[in-house]
């Protein structure tokens, strides 16, 4: 990281809390944001291997905290949010992000189409091509259902494009995939993107931000992770 983490023990964990609250409600205020029922070895940051028990990782492997984004790659806000995210990660190598497709019932069916697509891509190419078919998706998608225009194409998979977009039509584990990450958000009781849940890997403590958290905020979040004082649970 740029700057130490600044693992400090917080007197009242209840400010922090309150802190969040009040900086959620801000800025759900100032952005007019609507939650929304869910459908049923490094340089710099390097993508790993995406994992079985869902979404996929990016950033350092020996990482102590991770972002678990529940996105929507429809929602203009994940849209905005999401490069923000990414450069916020390459600067805290402590830190890596895991992406959960929570596809709103409001942006369907496209944003369901294009998760799958994501997954599609990463099972041609590896996780480098899922992060890759991400950022393509929001760099080029007219957002709130709109979708783009024309099937997008991953960088040196353009000879498996058709087996993408076979894929993502029918492929019947990938639906699966989808289908049961928006589940796991709904019993985690996030029906909003973004969501962001914090973990902190060596004391499975967590903590969940709804909306776009700004790099100070996220600092304050692991730092109240970190702190011995923080109890256990979502927060």
């Amino acid at each position: 990281m740029k700057r130490p983490m600044r693992f400090h023990k917080i007197a009242a964990c209840s400010i922090v809390a309150i802190a969040l609250a009040v900086w959620s409600y801000a800025w759900l205020h100032d952005t007019g944001y609507k939650p929304a029922e869910a459908a049923d070895d490094q340089v710099g940051m390097t993508p790993l291997s995406n994992t079985r028990s869902g979404g996929w990782v990016y950033g350092s492997r020996g990482a102590r905290f991770t972002v678990i984004e529940y996105g929507d790659l429809e929602c203009p806000y994940c849209k905005d949010y999401f490069p923000h995210l990414k450069a916020w990660l390459d600067q805290h190598p402590d830190v890596n992000l895991q992406w959960h497709h929570l596809p709103l019932s409001m942006h369907e069916p496209v944003a369901g189409y294009e998760a799958r697509w994501a997954e599609c891509a990463g099972i041609e190419g590896g996780n480098k091509a899922f992060w890759m078919a991400l950022e393509i998706i929001y760099q080029r998608t007219r957002s709130n259902g709109l979708g783009v225009a024309v099937n997008p194409q991953v960088p040196g998979l353009e000879d498996r494009q058709n087996a993408i977009d076979e894929c993502a039509a029918n492929n019947i584990s990938v639906q699966r995939t989808v289908r049961s990450q928006a589940h796991q958000a709904s019993l985690e009781g996030v029906t909003a993107t973004p969501t962001l849940v914090i973990k902190d890997n060596l004391s499975a403590r967590s903590i969940k931000l709804e909306g776009a958290p700004d790099g100070d905020l996220l600092l304050s979040a692991i730092d109240w992770l970190a702190s011995t004082d923080a109890s256990g649970g979502h927060k």
